[in-house]
């Protein structure tokens, strides 16, 4: 098996080969099921979806057979089994998970009429020499049909089931709101320099046409205004081959009910369990869907962007042109080409859509931006990082600006701001070690792409280390220090990622918990790197500091030991870097002073770690912390234990 690893001090992209005796337990835990099978709304309305038709084909006095694709840990197919299924065939492609569920269900009461098959759906000819009466399948996503729904219940339909084959859940139909959004807009929208509406650095790009996966629910109300009812986009037939269609478009009309630019359009779906219209798992965010809300994070709501811009008035009439196929969604208006659009800039392809709000951000920052041009002023400044527009920051003031970048796809899109901008005094450079001249100052966010967690952007300290080597032990460098911090946090949900799922549904799936548990009792803890501006909770203690790394050009191997009180009414602690960069200090985490009790407001340009206390320490009122940077491989790694 080969791992992808990500070098910590050049950023580059490195493959290994695992043992032979790796154990992908570890992977089943750090996919993070808890969620999907702790989900009891979802379990609910499938138990109801299957209830119903099963009892459907048992009152013709027929034998059912319930082909479970993509089956997990099995529940599914447990469920079929309690409600009269005589015969359940269970497909699961993921190997590990497979041999999970045949555990489970080979340790169940109906284990007789349960057989698991470690393959997929369309690669399967046959199922235990019977067609299916009735498919079941949980293979959705935040796009509904982006895990190949449409396919697979096509040919499914086709190979694997009776004509007569009724189909858990029977339908889908997906929603868009169109809105008008600053925050939204940040996410998509190419930075200006100088915020001009009609500035175009990189040319009018909308960028492409793809999903942006969102917690719609923890967008706050202040920050988007609906400019329409939702609109019907797209309903699916999934019991039916002939009417699943991989490639349709629809051209749909609505009304405004107040006037603006659509700056995005809002998109969630719903699903009907049983083709009776009783029993629906409905996505709409909170806000839409006060009634039957429940929070779920293996599916989202997402975001959409229009091609062009697009002004309504209220009361009127305005189309919207719905396009999907095999396995994703866009949206452009009428009278315009309705094939995908695909960015043009490269920008789009080149950073996440978190990534660009953080762009965005900094443009918009004052007090971030005098900082810059107060530090660069007259002066020669040379920025490093990957991806980091800095640079474009200081040349307002800087005498000379020397822009450090080793990806050649961001230099050309400096190169594009430069030309735009008339900035003669920047300059781009390739490598750290081509710089001749020595600079009057070192400046960085620091920012690098191949940064998965904001600890990752320590790299800064390896690049500082060759500058003074180069260029002398005076060299000034911003920021100065960095700052490791924490925060115990009572999460409303999002805990529930890393939760043990034990007795589901009257079902025992503990099987699943006994692998979690080994992974997680590994030497390493595990740290997610979550948006947490995406979930609610509360502090419940004060922000904590764990590690200093002075940024002097020495790079050193440090470590803490820190005991973490206020954890018996937390379930997660989570840890971003904090940037003294000149006389302010630039947070990738916490943006507000919090006590226990209080709101977090979390940056959202940065994804920031966390830590769920799992296993023995699930229930410790304080909790001690061993962090470590090992300057070897510029990683930081944590152990958390009992104090």
């Amino acid at each position: 098996m080969f791992l992808e690893k990500i070098n910590k001090k050049t950023g580059d992209r490195e493959w290994i080969v695992a043992d032979e005796d790796y154990d992908c337990a570890q992977e089943l835990a750090r996919s993070r099921f808890g969620d999907m099978i702790l989900d009891y709304d979802r379990n609910d309305k499938f138990l109801e979806g299957l209830k119903t038709t099963i009892g459907e084909k048992k009152a013709g006095g027929q034998q059912v057979h319930v082909l479970d694709i993509g089956t997990g840990t099995g529940l599914l197919s447990l469920m079929a089994a309690r409600e009269g299924a005589d015969k359940v065939t269970a497909l699961e492609v993921f190997k590990p998970m497979g041999e999970c569920a045949r555990k489970i269900t080979g340790g169940s009461e109906w284990k007789e009429r349960i057989t698991v098959i470690s393959e997929r759906s369309t690669d399967v000819s046959q199922i235990g020499g019977s067609r299916a009466d009735i498919i079941v399948a949980e293979v959705f996503d935040t796009e509904l049909i982006g895990e190949g729904a449409l396919r697979t219940f096509k040919e499914a339909l086709q190979r694997l089931a009776k004509p007569d084959c009724r189909v858990v859940p029977s339908s889908g139909t997906v929603y868009v709101l169109p809105v008008e959004s600053k925050v939204l807009k940040m996410f998509n929208e190419i930075p200006k320099l100088n915020g001009g509406e009609d500035e175009s650095p990189l040319g009018f790009c909308s960028g492409t046409a793809a999903v942006f996966d969102l917690q719609l629910s923890e967008v706050d109300r202040q920050d988007f205004r609906e400019l329409a009812e939702p609109i019907v986009a797209f309903t699916f037939d999934f019991e039916h081959e002939d009417k699943i269609i991989f490639d349709e478009s629809f051209i749909r009309e609505t009304v405004a009910t107040s006037s603006g630019t659509i700056d995005a359009l809002m998109m969630w779906w719903d699903i009907d369990m049983d083709g009776n219209g009783q029993h629906f798992i409905d996505m709409a965010p909170e806000w839409k869907n006060t009634k039957d809300y429940a929070w779920r994070d293996h599916w989202m709501q997402a975001v959409y962007y229009l091609p062009q811009k697009k002004r309504v008035k209220k009361g009127e009439t305005f189309e919207i042109v719905c396009n999907h196929d095999e396995f994703s969604m866009w949206f452009t208006e009428k009278g315009q080409d309705t094939a995908r659009g695909y960015c043009q800039c490269t920008m789009h392809t080149m950073m996440s859509r978190q990534t660009i709000y953080h762009v965005n951000e900094i443009f918009e920052n004052r007090k971030y931006r005098d900082e810059v041009e107060k530090l660069s002023s007259g002066i020669h400044v040379v920025t490093v990082g990957e991806g980091s527009f800095l640079g474009l920051l200081a040349a307002k003031t800087a005498r000379k600006v020397t822009i450090i970048e080793g990806n050649q796809k961001f230099r050309e899109i400096f190169e594009k701001y430069i030309s735009y901008y008339i900035l003669p005094n920047v300059q781009i450079l390739e490598k750290v070690t081509s710089l001749a001249e020595t600079p009057d100052l070192v400046l960085a966010e620091p920012f690098y792409m191949s940064a998965m967690a904001p600890w990752h952007n320590l790299r800064l300290v390896f690049d500082v280390e060759v500058l003074k080597m180069m260029h002398g032990d005076e060299l000034r460098v911003e920021p100065h220090i960095g700052t490791l911090k924490a925060l115990p946090v009572r999460f409303a949900h999002l805990h529930k990622i890393a939760a043990d799922v034990g007795i589901v549904n009257g079902f025992d799936l503990s099987h699943f918990d006994d692998i979690s548990t080994k992974a997680r009792q590994a030497t390493d803890a595990i740290v997610d790197e979550q948006g947490l501006w995406e979930y609610a909770g509360v502090a419940t203690g004060a922000p904590i500091e764990l590690l200093d790394f002075p940024i002097t050009g020495t790079v050193l191997s440090r470590e803490c030991s820190v005991e973490i009180e206020n954890m018996g009414s937390a379930n997660g602690l989570a840890m971003w870097m904090e940037w003294h960069f000149g006389d302010v200090i630039y947070s990738t985490g916490l943006l507000n002073q919090v006590a226990s009790g209080d709101v977090p407001k979390w940056n959202k340009g940065f994804k920031q770690g966390v830590y769920f206390p799992v296993t023995q320490l699930a229930h410790e009122k304080s909790i001690r912390l061993n962090a470590r940077f090992d300057k070897m491989d510029g990683d930081l790694t944590f152990r958390f234990s009992k104090i």
